[in-house]
This record gives structure tokens, C-alpha cells and sequence, in this order.
């Protein structure tokens, strides 16, 4: 049986038709994930940002650089401003303002500065900064059509210092779905979309931002450790498999610990809930630990009693070296670890 002639060109153009399609299609495709990877808004390295500010109506944060033997960190500030509520005039007996209680000046905001550090977080918003990409470029837009982005009404201001040069990105409203920014430069007046990442980091950086890691190592780091109660030393060692490790004493080292391994783990729960940016005066040393692994020292930790504080009550601080700063915990955990360091340290 022949086939007529014409089924075979029908079928030469449908198989070009969909080769065509797929190679457009991959085309397209690979041109817009180039194009989201390539717009760059600013190029620069995480090590160049020297300052990160955000400046919006309600707020203020500032991230200041920060480098030492540890490496790189930074110490923020995160100002924040209530408006206090407006008072309604008061009416005289017939139900009438007596025509002075609008020459009162305005009620100045209630604000709060909050300090913090941030290591994995900061330097993590630093590397998304320098160089700052886009998802895409929206290119210069008239002011007629600043609402549609919202950069009528932004929600702030993000300058950025790189090597002593600032660079400003104006933070307008979200894209289609919510999760990502439109942004402004302000030198060029270049409209982009940028990851929302940025925008959420900076608005509650007191949060997100906020370091409450401790130390950089892991728990199976560590092989030995020192605790230090004023005079008093007393050394304890890891023992154990891999996964079941325990404190013991160097006497014995196969020997569970409890009383050691308990307190211990008190001492590993207390997490920074805010900074100091000046360690508090009339402070007293709770209790040192050095913690040691195979190639030598990497870390410490020191409880501090500072004054009594708006409880009546001493607060309690950390530092170690990771964290820089006297960060206040939970007083009542850290009685519980001051009470119990006698038991471990005699």
C-alpha cells in the first residue's frame, strides 16, 4: 500500500514545527536564567562593605565591619521609633474646644535602640551585597509610574559603603507573589527586582540578624576543657563513641560524668537575647571555660554577673569568642549555673 506523498511532507513540517518550538523554548529559557544571573546593580566583594545602613520611617539599622583573629563580624544597631498617640482636644462644657490645645507641640516618639552582633548572618547579607544582583532589570521608569512599584512610597533607604564609597538603594514595594523587592538605584535610576531576602534582613535585623551561635565548632570538636571559678581550676576531657560522647574526669575517662555533664549542658542552653555595646561596670567572672581540640585551644565562654538590673536582680552576661560582646541571657538559668559550679569545681 503507497502513501500519498503529501503524509510525508505534513509530517516533515510537524517535526521541524516541534523542533523549532523546543529549541526556542530552551532558548528563552537559558536567556532569562542569564539575565536574571548577569544584572549586576553594583559590583564589589563581601570584604569591601564597611557599613550597612537602613534608614526608614519608623527605623533605623546601622551594621558597622568589624575584623579580628576570628575573622569578620559585625555590630549593629537597630534604632527603633514609636509614635506616641495623638490626644484628642479637649471640649468645655458646651462641647466646645477652648482654642489652645493645638498650639502644643508634637509628642516627641518613644524610641529604643537595640545592639547586636551578627557573624554568620551579617557577613551572609554582606556577600548578597557586594556584588548586589538582580533578578532582573525594570530600567528607568517616569513618575507617573513610581505606585506600580512601590516607589512612591518606599519602604526605606539602603545604603551601602564599599571601600569608603556609598551606594544607595531605594526599597520600593513587593513583586507579584510577595517574596522578592523592587529597588531604585540612586545613582544610576535604574529600577530592579532584588532578592526579598535583603529587604526582610534589614527590616528586623535585631532578629534575624541577631548571633546566638555561641562558637563556630561542633560539640564533636571538642576533646578536653578547663573550668575556671576564680583560683580554682578544674580540667575534664570527652570520653566515649562517636555519638555518645560524655565529660569525664582525665582519672577516668571511660566514666560518665553526670554531675559534670548536667552542668555543662546548662551552660551550653544560654543564648544572647540582646547585646551591650559597653561591658557593664561592677562585673564579677561566674565562671570561665577553655575548650581545647585535637590541634590545641578554640574557644571560651565566660559567665558574667553584672549590677542588679530593672528586676532588682543581677543580670547576667556571655562572651566568648565568637560572640564579642557581653550578651544578656536568662538570669534565672545562669543562677542555676552559678549555683551549680561549686559541685564541679571544689
Amino acid at each position: 500500500m503507497r502513501l500519498d506523498r503529501s503524509f510525508f511532507v505534513h509530517l516533515g513540517l510537524l517535526f521541524a514545527a516541534a523542533l523549532f518550538a523546543v529549541l526556542v523554548w530552551t532558548r528563552d529559557k537559558t536567556a532569562s536564567a542569564l539575565a536574571a544571573a548577569d544584572v549586576t546593580v553594583w559590583a564589589g566583594r563581601a570584604d569591601d562593605v564597611e557599613r550597612v545602613t537602613f534608614e526608614a520611617e519608623s527605623k533605623t539599622v546601622v551594621l558597622e565591619a568589624k575584623k579580628d583573629k576570628e575573622g569578620r563580624y559585625f555590630v549593629g544597631t537597630a534604632e527603633r521609633r514609636k509614635k506616641p498617640p495623638v490626644d484628642k482636644p479637649k471640649d468645655d462644657v458646651h462641647g466646645h474646644g477652648d482654642g489652645h490645645e493645638h498650639d502644643a507641640p508634637p509628642a516627641e516618639p518613644e524610641t529604643t535602640v537595640k545592639t547586636f552582633v551578627s557573624v554568620s548572618g551579617g557577613n551572609k547579607l554582606a556577600e548578597a551585597l557586594a556584588p548586589l544582583k538582580a533578578l532582573r532589570s525594570i530600567g528607568r521608569i517616569a513618575d507617573d509610574r513610581a505606585a506600580e512599584f512601590g516607589l512612591d512610597e518606599p519602604e526605606g533607604t539602603l545604603t551601602v559603603k564599599l571601600r569608603g564609597a556609598e551606594r544607595k538603594l531605594v526599597i520600593g514595594g513587593p513583586t507579584p507573589g510577595g517574596a522578592d523587592r523592587y529597588a531604585r538605584d540612586e545613582g544610576s535610576g535604574e529600577v530592579y527586582a532584588i532578592k526579598g531576602d535583603i529587604y526582610r534582613d534589614l527590616d528586623t535585623a535585631d532578629g534575624r540578624l541577631m548571633e546566638r551561635e555561641l562558637h563556630e565548632w561542633k560539640d564533636v570538636d571538642l576533646t578536653r576543657a578547663r573550668v575556671i571559678v576564680g583560683d580554682k581550676r578544674r580540667e575534664i576531657v570527652r570520653g566515649g563513641d562517636e555519638g555518645k560522647k560524655f565529660w569525664a574526669d582525665p582519672s577516668t575517662p571511660d566514666q560518665n560524668d553526670e554531675t559534670v555533664a548536667n552542668w555543662m549542658t546548662k551552660l551550653d542552653r544560654l543564648r544572647p537575647t540582646e547585646y551591650v555595646a559597653a561591658p557593664p561596670e561592677q562585673t564579677e567572672v561566674v565562671v570561665r571555660v577553655e575548650y581545647a581540640g585535637s590541634s590545641g585551644d578554640i574557644g571560651f565562654v565566660d559567665l558574667v554577673k553584672g549590677p542588679p538590673g530593672s528586676s532588682g536582680k543581677p543580670d547576667y552576661f556571655l562572651v566568648t569568642e565568637r560572640t564579642r560582646l557581653h550578651g544578656k541571657v536568662s538570669a534565672s538559668l545562669a543562677e542555676q549555673v552559678e549555683q551549680d559550679v561549686g559541685a564541679v569545681v571544689k
